[in-house]
């Protein structure tokens, strides 16, 4: 168990603020994890002192720490787990005080005692010896001498003169919570108690040397004025002068954390001192203890030797800004004694919740906050709601909620906690959040009252403090001025109602229940929170506009019979007295009304009370004869009912049957017979409760019981279906039995349960952890849901045969749709002395969907590591003795889940179907048996000359065996994986089959069995595919649709695309739009006329070959006619088959002129390659006229034309030819122009013209030289004629690259350029790119991509904004 804190050292956000809180979304404050923690290796043990003649001590020695006055069985658990140290708690105080000494009460009325703790120790152990703490505590709780034990739990801090004098420090503008308690007023009132009150600081330490701090700080006077290195007034702590630090045991004060010198500021610090802040009472004196850690925790032990030292010293408020989820009785027994003495404030927490569970985020109580003497303080905001970090008490301090009247936990006041600035370490000072802020609020606040008033007892202190808030009890912020000002006059009573105890024992059935005809006695318990009450008078009545014929009223009206003090409770020793109606319905909810009064008192207490009647038919011993109970009944049992042999006791749908605490059901064994070892019963009594779906049947606790040890034991095929069994207790196996049973479709809450020869099937079983192991003997256990954790099989010792499989558990696996799985994730699997069937006798199989917690398979849980399973002694086939179930499906000859991988798909034609049952069946039930492709699988009936056989094996176990047949056709469109379904079966012993729908498959192919002769032949830059037409399986046969996709890295297909536009009417397709090297996978579906498509055929695959480079139609030569493959597609027409890899010839992802003459070299000079830039030429369109001026010969020229088809006329100039030449209008607007040569002819260098284009624009122009090099073609317009400026990157390297792509760079004009590098994919996505600046010059440039995949990429050089070169590379 652990416990956190309840706020804000460090900020975290604050979430779920109230709506009506404006602020609660801009602060920070720690929130508290509410499950308990401990220190390892630490125990708090109280002993006993009274009734006892010696008190036990603890004293520490060379073998550890032993008992000085106790029996040898404590110091031999001082030895087992190896006590290092004893350290008494509370040696100042720990001494009980005279008996004279006044006691003092709590805020519920209870007697804080006085006890006697000077026996209260905490003990360090061994950390390895008591690493189970459960048992060291049961152990010491154990021992006769010890009254408790305890872990040392761990606590957290909770934060993240006159008014004209004090107002005029510098921060006091900003300490607006001062104003908002009026506590500004309270500082103008005469001071009639000279003293200083000393307010104790428990937190993370002080900085008492903070100029602030330094005046008020509490001194040790026996310390001070004593010798140095000394304890000069004996209390242990040498040099104590101003507190003591009990984290790191030293007189030296300090906060390392900033925590405590925020509180401490907050309640105290020094006003009128022309600095800082002032504190709510800055005539009050600080006392620091230190009891947090740096880090804001803190533990109960350190906590109570921090109060015993407080108490000791004379601390007169204790403000204590931390808290805990934990109770721990000695921290309680601490702060009780401190309570003689002190005003106890401690913080409510900041976890935005409710103490009470009135609201949807309930909370544990915060300690010591929560206590009933401890003012518990929430945290308002400067409006006086309260802060949305803050937890709160919704039923205010006068209400006990979900507690008891002894406990009463409330938190009492709310004062402000956001943005409270106070002191903080080094002289400096912060804003911070929390219930931890608010608490020393209240306990200067509550200190400077003492100051000004007489208040006789903390508890009138208590009532005048909760009747005067700010805003009324609920939520109320305190008011120090009204508290002040309250005189005994304005005390006056205030009753309410916790409890009334009813008594039917007059004249009734005893059972403190309200019966129809009954006389109720109430006896009412009464608490008084304020002035004294006398003469207290209680009444009741009916309550407006109920039936005045339902009661009467014998005694209506009593005295109490005892006088109320402030805060003291009382219940009344004269009973109200009524009578309810003979005949009053069962279940009649009877509203009532108890009213209270008193001399004095301004407003007496109603509470309204409500009776549910019953007047049912009460069951209970041996039936006789057969019953029927029916649901417009309301049966109660209310002592153990017997169903004797022969008897048949039977439940309509919808009746409800409910069950007194400590009852339960019983079916009788009638006559039993061995056989074979294996007991067996006849005439056993029998329950049938059959209900449905829309009426189930209910068995629950009655109506005001606690639902305790419930008993129901079934027999002799008595049957459950459709029944909920809620609200019961069952809490060891034998409570809850069931033997021969047939269970199902039922809802069970249950703790454990013993189930021989049932079947159990289909049910949402909820257990709970730590439950009683289950039993389960020769069982069918099917289709169960478990909502919370594993109720069957919990310990391997409870285990014996039967048949587990396709159970599931919400928390952990909701796919039901493969769940041959025999347990849940919580239970055990026992295999070795009498194993089970798990639904397989494959292991592969079932390791997948078996889990056991001893040995998790292909898993983590609970911290285990994963394991193979021991499958090694299961059953390969169902327990016989087990009701009956379906072992296997074989289809043609092979198991359908065993075997499934074997399994020939199933096309046209007749098929087996043979359903092992695992035992003798019930032959006049034919079963159901289907299939389909998705819920409820029974789409497809396979019924087809159904017959029975049977089959004996060598022990003489016999089973039954039912085969049916079905035949596809090819019409038929059930084409793929279809689930098996059986259903409607039952077994020899009448019990019903369970429902098989998840374990058996079959792949049903009816189109794939037809598409023989399918072909797929993988070609250079195409796949040819072929098949033979299936049209004799057709009457409606219009063509064909062809479909193709590939695997991605994981084997998973990607996107399925259609590769024909058009019907196709033949059995052949060639496939062009391909990427060589890429697997595709190929299938079609017919066409029928109604133009529905039938089933896919198989699938079929091919690997298309990559053509070299200048193949352009992947004829696998290079030729002229690769050259006009590439200039047609260059001029958009299309050509089939284009290999675009091979036809880009310099590998720049573009198909262009370059292209065409490296082509043309290919053919004309083989051995010629490809470079990318070789010099650079200018261009001009002078009158039409596009010229060129070259400093090298040209092979080839490439134009992209702007103008309007049919109109702009584009010739020829004598310049070109000797070259061929050709061009196309791609759009309307845009006609591109090539020309080369495939004889070696060359445009001549120098300045020539070229082409007339007429009115039309140049957009582009390509220049390539007879080396296949481009030149580089500048526009005489931006450069000048003759001024070539030229940037270029040459190939990279290495190139496939792995990490790093090493790219020459040459950058021909003057200055500074901004460079980019850009990776895309293939198809242009974006993938990677780095930017950089570089001046004039040669350069090599190091990339090194992060973060993309494997393949092709092209990488562009981009310069001044403008991409001037790409090229192609691989990452590895």
């Amino acid at each position: 168990m652990r416990t956190v804190a309840s706020a804000a050292l460090a900020a975290v956000a604050v979430c779920g603020a109230s709506a009506q809180n404006p602020y609660a979304d801009s602060y920070d404050v720690n929130r508290m994890d509410a499950r308990p923690a401990y220190r390892q290796g630490q125990v708090i043990v109280k002993f006993k002192t009274e009734g006892v003649q010696t008190h036990t001590t603890l004293r520490k020695s060379k073998s550890g720490v032993k008992a000085q006055a106790s029996a040898g069985t404590l110091n031999g658990l001082l030895d087992k787990y190896g006590a290092s140290e004893a350290e008494e708690l509370m040696p100042l105080t720990g001494a009980k005080v005279t008996p004279m000494r006044k006691l003092r009460k709590s805020l519920n009325g209870t007697i804080v005692k006085d006890q006697d703790l000077s026996s209260l120790y905490l003990l360090r152990l061994d950390t390895k010896k008591a690493a189970n703490l459960d048992e060291v505590l049961e152990s010491f709780r154990a021992l006769p001498e010890v009254d408790y034990a305890e872990p040392n739990y761990l606590v957290y801090a909770c934060s993240t003169g006159d008014a004209a004098t004090y107002s005029s420090d510098p921060l006091y503008s900003q300490q607006w919570g001062i104003s908002a308690i009026n506590l500004d007023k309270l500082w103008n009132e005469p001071i009639i108690n000279e003293k200083r009150p000393v307010i104790a600081i428990l937190d993370t330490g002080v900085d008492i040397a903070h100029p602030d701090l330094a005046d008020n700080i509490w001194t040790n006077a026996l310390e001070s004025d004593g010798a140095e290195g000394s304890d000069d007034d004996g209390n242990g702590f040498i040099d104590d002068i101003h507190g003591w630090d009990f984290v790191n045991q030293s007189a030296r004060m300090r906060d390392n954390n900033g925590h405590g010198t925020h509180c401490a500021g907050i309640a105290a610090a020094v006003g009128g001192n022309g600095i800082g802040i002032a504190g709510a009472n800055p005539n009050a004196l600080i006392m620091p203890i230190t009891v947090m850690q740096s880090d804001g925790t803190g533990d109960v032990g350190t906590i109570i030797k921090g109060i015993d030292y407080a108490r000791a010293n004379g601390a007169d408020v204790l403000s204590m800004s931390f808290g805990s989820t934990s109770h721990s009785l000695a921290e309680y027994d601490a702060l009780a004694k401190a309570y003689q003495n002190s005003v106890l404030v401690a913080a409510a927490g900041n976890e935005d919740s409710d103490l009470n569970m009135c609201h949807v985020s309930p909370c544990p109580p915060v300690f010591p906050g929560a206590y009933n003497f401890v003012i518990g303080v929430m945290a308002s905001d400067p409006d006086n709601y309260r802060a949305g970090f803050s937890n709160w008490d919704c039923d205010g301090p006068l209400a006990c909620g979900p507690y008891n009247n002894e406990q009463l936990y409330s938190y009492e006041v709310m004062a402000p906690g956001m943005n409270i600035v106070s002191t903080y370490p080094g002289g400096g000072y912060r804003a911070l959040n929390g219930t931890s802020m608010a608490t020393p609020l209240v306990a200067g606040a509550i200190s400077r009252l003492y100051q000004c008033k007489d208040i006789p007892t903390k508890e009138l202190l208590f009532g005048d403090m909760v009747h005067t808030l700010q805003g009324g009890l609920i939520l109320g912020v305190l008011d120090i001025e009204a508290l002040y000002k309250v005189s005994d006059a304005d005390r006056t009573p205030t009753l309410a109602m916790t409890t009334y105890r009813i008594d039917d024992t007059a004249d009734g059935d005893g059972d403190l229940r309200a019966d129809a005809g009954e006389t109720l006695d109430f006896y009412p318990t009464v608490r008084n929170f304020w002035g004294q009450a006398s003469n207290v008078t209680l009444s009741i009545e009916l309550a407006e506009n109920e039936d005045p014929e339902i009661v009467e009223f014998i005694t209506p009206t009593v005295e109490l019979g005892s006088e109320l003090s402030s805060y003291s409770l009382d219940e009344s020793k004269n009973p109200l007295r009524i009578k309810i109606n003979d005949n009053c319905v069962d279940g009649r909810k009877i509203s009532l009304v108890i009213k209270g009064t008193c001399d004095n008192i301004t407003e007496p207490f109603e509470q309204p009370v409500v009776l549910t009647v019953e007047n049912g038919i009460e069951l209970g011993g041996i039936i006789a004869h057969d019953m029927i109970l029916y649901p417009d009944k309301h049966y109660i049992v209310t002592s153990m009912l017997g169903i004797p042999e022969g008897v048949t006791l039977t439940l309509m749908p919808g009746a409800v049957l409910k069950f007194k605490d400590y009852t339960g059901i019983s079916v009788g064994l009638g006559e039993r017979t061995e056989i074979d070892g294996i007991w067996d019963y006849h005439n056993a009594g029998r329950i049938i409760a059959v209900g449905t779906p829309n009426k189930r049947i209910v068995f629950t606790k009655a109506d005001l019981d606690l639902g305790q040890n419930h008993v129901i034991n079934l027999q002799n095929n008595s049957i459950l279906k459709y029944c909920e069994i809620t609200g019961m207790d069952f809490r060891t196996e034998r409570n809850f039995t069931a033997q021969k049973t047939l269970m199902s479709y039922n809802t069970l809450n249950l703790e454990a349960g013993y189930f021989n020869n049932s079947s159990i099937i289909n049910n949402h079983i909820k257990s709970y952890p730590y439950s009683e192991p289950g039993c389960v003997s020769h069982s069918t256990v099917t289709r169960n849901n478990d909502s919370y954790t594993s109720f069957f099989l919990f310990n391997e010792n409870y285990v014996e045969g039967g048949n587990f499989f396709g159970n599931y558990y919400d928390q952990y696996d909701k796919r039901y749709y493969k769940s041959a799985r025999a347990y849940s994730p919580y239970a055990y699997l026992h295999t070795m002395e009498k194993p089970s069937y798990l639904g397989s006798a494959r292991k592969d199989i079932l390791r997948e969907w078996v889990w056991d917690i001893k040995n998790p398979y292909n898993m983590t849980m609970g911290g285990q590591t994963a394991v193979e399973l021991d499958l090694s002694n299961m059953l390969t086939r169902p327990d016989a003795e087990a009701p009956g179930c379906v072992w296997k499906v074989v289809v043609n000859g092979y198991d359908a889940q065993d075997e499934f991988e074997m399994l020939p798909d199933l096309g046209v034609g007749r098929h087996k179907f043979e359903v092992y049952f695992s035992k003798r069946m019930n032959r006049a039930k034919t079963p159901m048996v289907a299939m389909g492709v998705r819920p409820p699988y029974t789409q497809i009936a396979i019924a087809d000359s159904g017959s029975w056989r049977e089959e004996v094996y060598e022990n003489g176990d016999t089973i039954d065996i039912y085969t049916a047949y079905l035949d596809i056709k090819g019409s038929d469109t059930f084409d793929g994986l279809n689930r098996l379904y059986v259903a409607e079966a039952e077994d020899i012993e009448y019990f019903p089959v369970p429902i098989e729908d998840f374990r058996f498959h079959v792949n049903v192919q009816s189109a794939g069995s037809m598409s023989a002769g399918f072909v797929a032949e993988a070609g250079i830059g195409q796949v040819n595919l072929s098949w033979e037409s299936p049209e004799e399986y057709f009457d409606d046969m219009l063509g064909y649709n062809l479909y193709r996709y590939t695997l991605n890295e994981n084997f998973e297909p990607g996107d399925t695309i259609r590769i024909n536009e058009d019907v196709l009417t033949t059995e052949a397709f060639t496939d062009y739009d391909i990427t060589p090297g890429t697997t595709y996978n190929y299938y079609y579906k017919v066409i029928r006329t109604s133009l529905s498509e039938n089933s896919p055929s198989r699938v079929v695959s091919a690997t298309p070959r990559a053509a070299g480079k200048g193949d352009a139609d992947a004829s696998g030569a290079v030729d002229v006619a690769d050259v006009v493959t590439e200039v047609n597609y260059m001029v958009g027409r299309n050509p089939k088959p284009f290999m675009f890899e091979a036809a880009d010839i310099n590998d720049d992802a573009e198909v262009d002129i370059l292209d065409v003459v490296g082509t043309v070299n290919i053919i004309l000079r083989p051995q010629s390659s490809a470079a990318s830039v070789s010099s650079a030429a200018t261009y001009c369109v002078v009158d039409g006229v596009v010229y060129v001026d070259s400093p090298v010969e040209l092979a080839g020229v490439q134009m992209q034309l702007r103008g309007e088809a049919g109109r702009t006329e584009i010739a020829v100039l004598p310049a070109l030819k000797g070259m061929e030449s050709t061009g196309a209008w791609i759009t309307s607007d845009e006609y591109k122009f090539v020309a080369f040569s495939l004889s070696g002819n060359s445009v001549a260098a120098g300045r020539t013209a070229l082409l007339n284009i007429g009115d039309a624009t140049l957009d582009d122009i390509i220049l390539v030289d007879c080396d296949g090099k481009r030149v580089y073609a500048l526009n005489e317009s931006t450069s000048g004629i003759g001024a070539v400026t030229m940037e270029q990157m040459r190939a990279p390297s290495p190139n496939p690259f792995e990490e790093e792509l090493n790219v020459p760079v040459t950058l021909g004009s003057a200055g500074n350029h901004d460079l980019e590098f850009a990776l895309t994919s293939l198809d242009g996505r974006a993938a990677w790119s780095k930017t950089l600046v570089l001046d004039q010059g040669c350069h090599t440039v190091t990339l090194r991509p992060q973060g993309i995949a494997s393949g092709f990429y092209l990488l562009t050089m981009i310069v001044d904004g403008k991409a001037v070169q790409s090229c192609k590379v691989i990452k590895k």
